[in-house]
């Protein structure tokens, strides 16, 4: 298969979509449409889930109520199999708690004429800070792929978390 051109317009569609769906508690029951069986991983805060009934229970037991969200950054890479890679910057609030800021990283492969996420990585960016001037948080995502013996870099995503805050 050959690079997806229109990586990035997938990679944006597919961003708004999931979270409209993600954000509206009514609608967040069909993310399991968007992930596969037996194919489908994630990652949420480094608990590792396989599979989209498991996905989505993970999803349906998060115990906030509301959520609003604000798009930094969507940073999309065509992949060699026709598939998409989206690193996500961001911010979010859940109920009364602070915002936080936080990385999401999809990985869409192809199926027949649409996509289905294989890959989820979700981590807020939470630091403990001692200084008074620290150092930015930033996200960084490698695709590695094999060669020989050895693996090569195929994608390397890099994003400061730097947030406009007005």
């Amino acid at each position: 298969m050959a690079l997806n051109p229109q990586y990035e317009e997938i990679g944006k569609g597919f961003v708004t979509q999931y979270y409209a769906m993600f954000d509206d508690p009514q609608q967040r029951p069909n993310l399991v449409n968007l992930y596969n069986a037996e194919l489908s991983f994630m990652s949420f805060e480094g608990q590792q889930i396989q599979g989209a009934a498991k996905i989505l229970e993970k999803l349906q037991g998060l115990t906030f109520q509301k959520i609003s969200r604000a798009l930094t950054a969507v940073d999309s890479q065509p992949m060699f199999d026709g598939g998409v890679l989206i690193n996500v910057l961001g911010r979010l609030q859940t109920d009364d708690d602070q915002p936080h800021a936080y990385t999401q990283t999809f990985v869409l492969k192809p199926i027949g004429t649409s996509f289905f996420v294989q890959h989820d990585v979700f981590r807020l960016a939470l630091h403990d800070m001692c200084d008074d001037d620290p150092p930015h948080a930033y996200s960084q995502v490698f695709v590695l792929k094999p060669l020989g013996t050895s693996f090569f870099c195929a994608h390397d995503i890099f994003r400061l978390c730097i947030h406009n805050s007005a």
